[in-house]
């Protein structure tokens, strides 16, 4: 067979297996029936109704570990599955965490985003302390949109689970993350980002909110930008994995009216500002985060997908609230 002969056909292959959904690839190892199994394994701990089975875990306490299961609690769950169950369920879950299924967070517990709760209406992310729009004086926005209308329903959760392995400890935590959407905090705290994303208008925002333009910044040296541009360059990186899916961008309203709360939750009501890559010089196809330090702000991976205004008007307004639009942190608005 041409496959075993061919090394490029043979990803090629891969890659389209992993597009349909039929297998998994994490490093040298391939998860045949991914969807399948990972529902099977999940299953003989928690139910679809957050129930558990084969546990004895109350109800109320496993929504309160907001999707944290304790590795002995998966043992006992699993142990008459396997010969050495300690073992072998160690091997999974490393498998697991390569395939950003679920996220270490101590030795003896892990993560599992699609456990997390969905953000409830009871939940205000301004009154409750996770945003605070009383000194916020500097806003950046940027929006993915998927052109034919469909975000699937995994991709969001592998998102968040990405960021949590690869950023610095602190900046998420499970007590700010839901199904679809959490909040980072940078610069201690001072800084916060929202990550958010809509399956319905199949959006993905990611908003950053400070004091000052001079609290949006993070990295150092040349690698200094906005923390939203950081995280968007690691959201274009992790993009790259549903090459099949294409996503329109966007600047949004940078005056903080824009960016308000209605019954409670985060409400975006500004224009958006359609964007088109710049053309640059530097090629990106060898770029990689982990190598230069993108995930802790360092070196220049930022600058690798510069966009620019589909627009080229010199004053672009926002037809919300009426004002100027100057995106660049170092720039001033004039109004």
């Amino acid at each position: 067979s041409k496959l075993t002969t061919d090394p490029q056909l043979l990803q090629k292959a891969i890659e389209y297996l992993e597009a349909v959904g039929d297998v998994m690839q994490a490093g040298d190892q391939l998860l045949i029936d991914p969807i399948g199994w990972f529902s099977t394994f999940i299953c003989h701990f928690v139910k679809d109704d957050l129930a558990v089975s084969t546990i004895q875990i109350d109800n109320s306490a496993l929504r309160q570990q907001r999707g944290t299961i304790h590795l002995s609690d998966i043992i006992q769950a699993l142990e008459h599955e396997y010969v050495s169950p300690e073992e072998h369920i160690a091997q999974i879950m490393e498998l697991l965490c390569g395939l950003e299924l679920c996220v270490p967070l101590e030795k003896t517990s892990f993560l599992f985003p699609c456990l997390l709760p969905h953000l409830s209406t009871s939940t205000s992310l301004f009154d409750e302390g996770y945003l605070n729009s009383t000194h916020v004086s500097a806003v950046r926005g940027h929006r993915f949109r998927e052109s034919s209308g469909f975000i699937p329903p995994g991709l969001f959760l592998g998102l968040i689970a990405r960021l949590f392995q690869s950023l610095a400890p602190g900046v998420m935590h499970p007590t700010r993350m839901w199904k679809d959407c959490a909040v980072l905090f940078l610069n201690n705290a001072v800084t916060r980002v929202l990550l958010r994303c809509d399956l319905e208008k199949s959006v993905i925002d990611v908003v950053g909110f400070a004091p000052s333009s001079e609290q949006l910044f993070v990295g150092a040296a040349k690698g200094q930008a906005s923390a939203v541009i950081w995280i968007v360059h690691l959201i274009k990186m992790y993009l790259r994995n549903y090459s099949q899916l294409k996503f329109d961008e966007a600047w949004l309203c940078t005056n903080p009216e824009c960016h308000g709360s209605r019954g409670g939750q985060y409400s975006y009501q500004g224009s958006e500002f359609p964007l088109l890559p710049r053309v640059t010089s530097r090629k990106n196809r060898a770029h990689d985060c982990n190598a230069e330090g993108c995930q802790r702000f360092l070196g220049m991976g930022h600058s690798l997908d510069v966009m620019q205004l589909t627009c080229h008007s010199d004053s672009v307004l926002c037809t919300t609230c009426g004002k100027s639009q100057v995106f660049r942190l170092r720039d001033k608005v004039e109004n």
